[in-house]
């Protein structure tokens, strides 16, 4: 049986890294539109959706000395935001600033592609177009303003 999310956050983070993470669940929780679920063989992973789209991804990460505990949240998409969507400057730089570009990972989307995160194109981008690692209470104000933009 699958853990409850906010079980899992509870578990493997602390103060306000698990604050954070508690309260982008209860976001998401609060939009009708928007379904979480897991994969049963790991309960680190988390996939959100909308009716149709992946949305995004969010993870956990293992506590170890190379990869401190934390979550990240990886945004899909080939567009994020349009032109005239109204946010403000400063959630367009965030964006700007927490795309993702192709690493050559081996996860299948080598080489990169264009894709436009709020009128911007941006080339040789990773199929996880926006990322975010253990986001400040600012950051995380940003990413649903990017989740309502959708």
């Amino acid at each position: 049986m699958t853990k409850k999310f906010e079980d899992v956050i509870n578990a493997a983070l602390k103060n306000e890294t698990q604050k954070n993470a508690l309260d982008f669940i209860a976001y998401l929780r609060g939009d009708e539109n928007i379904s979480l679920s897991s994969d049963d063989n790991d309960e680190g992973r988390w996939w959100i959706r909308d009716k149709n789209n992946l949305l995004c991804e969010l993870q956990m990460k293992a506590a170890s000395d190379d990869s401190p505990e934390g979550w990240e949240v990886w945004f899909y998409g080939d567009s994020i935001g349009g032109q005239d969507s109204i946010v403000d400057e400063s959630i367009k730089e965030i964006a700007w600033a927490s795309i993702t570009l192709c690493g050559n990972c081996g996860a299948g989307c080598a080489p990169g592609k264009p894709k436009t995160v709020f009128g911007k194109v941006i080339e040789n981008v990773c199929q996880s177009t926006l990322g975010f690692t253990n986001p400040e209470t600012h950051i995380l104000d940003c990413m649903k303003k990017i989740m309502e933009s959708r």
